[in-house]
């Protein structure tokens, strides 16, 4: 089970994650992001990961291709909260 919880402050929009990421709570995560994205145009997100219990291994190119699409928008991400496994598997750096 995935929980989104959203808030919009200063135009940024900020989504707090909470539950396990799967296939299947990805998808809805997906749709909601595009939903954002197309439908309202917000360009800015902050994606909070502090919560997350449980993420599976084919989830991170789902995730690269989602930020590949905001940054195609002229968007930009802010992401938080990942363990270090996690941000080498996505690819950030320091």
């Amino acid at each position: 089970m995935l929980e989104i919880e959203k808030e919009v402050e200063r135009g940024i929009l900020f989504i707090r994650l909470e539950g396990t990421l799967t296939n299947k709570t990805f998808t809805t995560f997906g749709e909601e992001i595009n939903y954002l994205l197309y439908n309202q145009g917000i360009s800015n997100f902050v994606f909070d990961f502090t919560n997350i219990s449980k993420v599976e291994d084919n989830i991170i190119s789902k995730i690269q291709s989602k930020l590949v699409e905001i940054f195609l928008n002229c968007g930009k991400v802010v992401m938080c909260g990942m363990s270090e496994l996690f941000r080498k598997k996505v690819g950030f750096t320091k």
